[in-house]
């Protein structure tokens, strides 16, 4: 049996307490600790508050841009979004008219400024786009077909339209053009409310003879039969409306774009030739004539409309239809 040599002395040391904070002390301490705290969160809370609300308000621009960047459809006017659900229910569209023909006259209204005065003769399917291209203008509207013109102006409220009621036939057209060269009363500039000239309208609203016409539109009425109104009357007071203007004291004279639609067809060809004069036609794109008619009033005046025309005073027989003589009498 072994002895254990070695004996395990175990020593307790007696430590002095350590000396203890005062009260008061432990009170400061504990205030600055919570001062610390009460700072350091408020600047926390102050921070992240100011990061949202630069996120708000970077949010709020963001969204205001886009918005106004972007079409919304309460901002579409009445006419607009009625020219847009009208062509846009139209299967297959029936336009009468080609995309250069449209773009030509579409162009020519844009360029006469905001307050353009339009004057078309025929309502058709692109009526809704003169009346949406002329927006800030006046847009009037002349047709043959009373129904039409009221269908138009119960569907589209502000539309401007008045019918007329035509004296004129296709088959009258040479006799008229030989008529109107011995009648002082179709002179060039006249007032044409007033007017005894068998190819000038003249029951028209008063106030189609006071404005000054900035384009004028002639895509009717009809002109494919013998016994249709022809575009005889609108292409020959077109003529007068554009001289008539009041040219005033300006260097410039003041000039009326006028177009005539089927300008291929005979008929049309030869009075546009007569009346709005082969010299200020300036352009022909497809079936549409483009002419520029400057105002001659307080000039001195013959009989004549254009400073040109030879081969016009040709005798003229229209395509289709005789050449009957009614309303073109000898008095």
């Amino acid at each position: 049996m072994k002895n254990n040599a070695n004996t395990n002395l175990i020593l307790f040391h007696h430590h002095a307490p350590l000396p203890s904070k005062s009260a008061s002390a432990l009170a400061a301490a504990n205030y600055h600790r919570l001062l610390f705290i009460f700072f350091l969160s408020f600047f926390t809370f102050l921070f992240s508050l100011t990061l949202f609300s630069s996120s708000l308000h970077s949010a709020a621009t963001t969204s205001h841009s886009l918005s106004s960047s972007l079409p919304s459809s309460s901002s579409l006017s009445p006419p607009i979004l009625a020219a847009l659900l009208h062509y846009t229910s139209s299967t297959p569209p029936n336009t009468s008219m080609s995309l250069p023909e449209l773009s030509a006259v579409s162009t020519v209204i844009n360029s006469k400024g905001p307050a353009c005065n339009l004057l078309v003769f025929g309502l058709s399917h692109e009526s809704l786009l003169w009346r949406s291209v002329n927006l800030k203008g006046r847009t009037v509207f002349v047709d043959e077909n009373s129904y039409a013109v009221s269908k138009i102006e119960q569907n589209n409220p502000g539309v401007e339209a008045y019918d007329v009621v035509y004296s004129t036939k296709v088959s009258q057209a040479g006799k008229l053009l030989g008529y109107y060269k011995t009648r002082p009363e179709c002179r060039p500039v006249q007032n044409l409310l007033f007017s005894d000239c068998k190819l000038g309208i003249n029951d028209l609203p008063n106030f189609v003879y006071e404005i000054e016409w900035d384009v004028i539109l002639i895509d009717g009425p009809r002109g494919y039969a013998g016994d249709s109104p022809g575009r005889m009357a609108p292409i020959f007071t077109s003529a007068v409306l554009a001289k008539s203007k009041d040219s005033g004291k300006k260097k410039k004279k003041k000039t009326t774009d006028v177009f005539v639609h089927e300008f291929g067809r005979k008929l049309e060809r030869v009075y546009s030739e007569e009346f709005l004069c082969e010299e200020n036609l300036i352009e022909v794109v497809g079936e549409l004539g483009h002419f520029v008619v400057a105002a001659e009033k307080g000039e001195k005046q013959g009989n004549g409309f254009c400073r040109n025309s030879t081969k016009l005073s040709e005798p003229f027989t229209p395509d289709s239809g005789g050449d009957a003589e009614v309303g073109v009498d000898d008095d």
